[in-house]
């Protein structure tokens, strides 16, 4: 299993990009808040989702070649680092052929 190596976004990708290493590929996650769609919840009302992209060395989140995916809009993430740790997940998935 490859050592997971959280690096910052470069200067000209988008902000609030992450990225995490994984066989040889970058993935890069970004976690936004969504608009509560069920005020009747109890609890501080954020929900979070993520965008995923895969894509080689020398290539980042803006590159629109590279495999993709976002969260299922039937959930929602109530933190920021779920979403984000989620997004990872799926591109691990994504990587795997999963």
């Amino acid at each position: 299993m490859d050592t997971k190596i959280p690096t910052h976004a470069a200067a000209n990708d988008q902000t609030g990009w992450k990225t995490e290493e994984y066989h040889g590929k970058k993935m890069h996650v970004c976690a936004e808040p969504r608009a509560p769609e069920n005020t009747a919840l109890a609890g501080h009302g954020l929900q979070w989702t993520f965008t995923v992209k895969i894509s080689e060395d020398g290539t980042g989140p803006t590159d629109d070649e590279g495999a993709s995916a976002k969260s299922d809009p039937g959930f929602y993430y109530s933190t920021q680092a779920v979403a984000e740790d989620m997004g990872f997940l799926r591109g691990r998935e994504l990587i795997e052929g999963s």
